[in-house]
């Protein structure tokens, strides 16, 4: 057989078989989707995609109840664990929805800590079910601070208001005895001076809590602005019989300035300075360090008074907590001021820390962020032994005569 005839006809016998098995594959890939269609009908690219996108756990079970599809929130936060998904109550919820085709919605109970996940089964196509889970905690933590809010305020507001009534009719039926109404006057003026102060910290709290807008914001030189509150607060310690003593350790060759509100930052120093001449004893010192580490500006105001329990150290940040609540609200104070400080702080960028001992005295230390990245080692260790030092001295008040014990606001 002529060699030339003998090639052609291997490589045109190649090409056929080569032909036949890429039938072949082709066919057994079609008849595979077919199957697999059979099985479990599509899904539509368009539901995936939605449920892809959405920022929402999503799962797809199929008629069988398994599930066939999960979107990327799903693989990240188990809202719904593989049990809970297997548990015999949900699946035959699950079983009722594509059955009768209603949707399923479990609420979360708010009187239950651990029922925080609403979900929500719904059908799609014929064999087909997605559950959809929110978690919900964050707003029920929300939405329970805010009853809190609202019923400590309506608390709080009731006692001045209903006092500033009796008050307002005793003057009435006692205006022909003028000793009586100058003594009802002087506790009207009280208790209206009182509802004052409550409305201005609501209002101070509640632009704290805000979020700080670029629009907010403005250069503050922190120097400047302890040392103006210092100066409008020593009349106020005069008054109580306390010395102001300031000591700066904050290089002031070097800048420190932050971005944000002024008086918000002021109402800040000046709530730690108002409390602490307040619970010092008459004749003792508050002092006023300023600090100014790498990257941070600190002030630490240290009074002399009985100290805060170790109990009370972790609640004295929140709002209308006082450690001694009759004495304190006696004396004025709203139980915001501490609450309206660290917010402020915080949406600075900062923070406030209390150090306190029973019978030696309380330091509260704001921590102010600096823009300024620079500074040297040296100088954070001489911050931290004035730290140190302007604890000492609080340690020295010991000696000083105690007085009764106060809650701070």
């Amino acid at each position: 057989m002529d060699p030339t005839l003998l090639v052609l006809a291997s490589t045109a016998l190649g090409a056929v078989v080569g032909a036949g098995v890429a039938v072949t594959i082709l066919g057994m890939r079609r008849a595979g989707r077919r199957r697999a269609a059979e099985l479990r009908p599509e899904l539509g690219e368009v539901a995936t995609t939605i449920l892809d996108e959405i920022d929402m756990f999503a799962v797809i079970l199929d008629s069988s109840l398994t599930p066939v599809y999960a979107n990327p929130i799903a693989r990240q936060e188990r809202h719904i664990s593989d049990e809970d998904i297997r548990d015999p109550e949900f699946l035959a919820r699950v079983r009722r929805v594509m059955t009768t085709g209603a949707p399923d919605t479990h609420e979360p109970d708010p009187t239950d800590p651990a029922d925080t996940v609403r979900i929500h089964i719904v059908r799609i196509q014929r064999r087909f079910a997605v559950v959809l889970a929110e978690d919900l905690g964050e707003e029920q933590r929300v939405n329970a601070m805010r009853r809190d809010f609202i019923a400590n305020v309506s608390h709080e507001l009731k006692t001045p208001i209903a006092a500033i009534g009796l008050l307002s009719e005793a003057v009435q039926q006692a205006a022909d005895e003028p000793e009586l109404v100058r003594g009802f006057a002087k506790s009207l003026v009280k208790e209206s001076r009182r509802l004052g102060e409550l409305s201005r910290d609501i209002i101070q709290l509640s632009e704290a809590q805000s979020t700080l807008r670029p629009e907010d914001r403005e250069s503050v030189s922190l120097r400047d602005l302890v040392r103006g509150e210092v100066e409008s607060h020593r009349e106020f310690a005069a008054q109580h019989g306390i010395e102001l003593v300031v000591t700066d350790d904050s290089e002031p060759d070097r800048d420190a300035t932050i971005l944000g509100r002024p008086t918000s930052l002021g109402t800040a120093v000046a709530n730690l300075l108002s409390n602490a001449i307040r619970h010092s004893p008459e004749g003792s010192r508050v002092g006023v360090g300023m600090e100014l580490q790498r990257r941070s500006f600190l002030v630490t105001v240290t009074d002399q008074g009985e100290g805060i329990a170790p109990e009370h150290q972790p609640r004295i940040f929140e709002r209308f907590y006082r450690v001694d609540g009759a004495r304190t609200r006696g004396e004025g104070g709203t139980g915001l001021g501490l609450s309206i400080t660290r917010h402020t702080m915080r949406a600075h960028g900062g923070d406030v820390d209390v150090w306190s001992q029973p019978g030696v005295g309380s330091s509260f230390t704001l921590t102010f962020p600096l823009h300024d990245p620079e500074g040297s080692s040296k100088s954070s260790k001489r911050a931290k032994k004035a730290r140190r030092a302007t604890r000492g001295s609080a340690e020295a008040a010991q000696t000083a005569a105690p007085v009764p014990q106060k809650g701070h606001q």
